[in-house]
């Protein structure tokens, strides 16, 4: 696999699995079989669908996983929570609002934002 391709892969793994964690309890077997489901479901069909598309455009393939990427590690902890400190200030959203005596700039990071699971 590419690099960017691994990178994507790996930061998906940390935003829905995490880390490995080890002992007995209730909550801990939800985290191994969350963890399984993701691994034996989930990541085999994302894999044959994004394989399905670059099928059809394969020139994309590198551009693809480098957004891929770029989204996943920068609006994402790796805990999974939506996470704004890796954005840069020019990528972020903002709009410009004009007054007759002034320039305001709005800013807002989760503006057009949508994650869909």
């Amino acid at each position: 696999m590419p690099d960017r391709q691994q990178e994507f892969y790996d930061a998906l793994t940390d935003v829905f699995v995490g880390a490995k964690i080890e002992g007995e309890s209730g909550f801990i077997n939800l985290m191994r079989i969350k963890s399984r489901y993701f691994r034996d479901k989930v990541l085999p069909a994302l894999e044959t669908e994004i394989e399905a598309v670059l099928d059809q455009h394969g020139e994309f393939r590198d551009e693809l996983f480098d957004k891929l990427y770029d989204f996943f590690h920068r609006y994402f902890s790796e805990s999974g929570s939506i996470y704004f400190r890796r954005t840069r200030y020019p990528q972020s959203v903002y709009e410009r609002v004009y007054t007759d005596d002034r320039d305001v700039i709005l800013f807002w990071k989760t503006h057009m934002l949508y994650v869909t699971v």
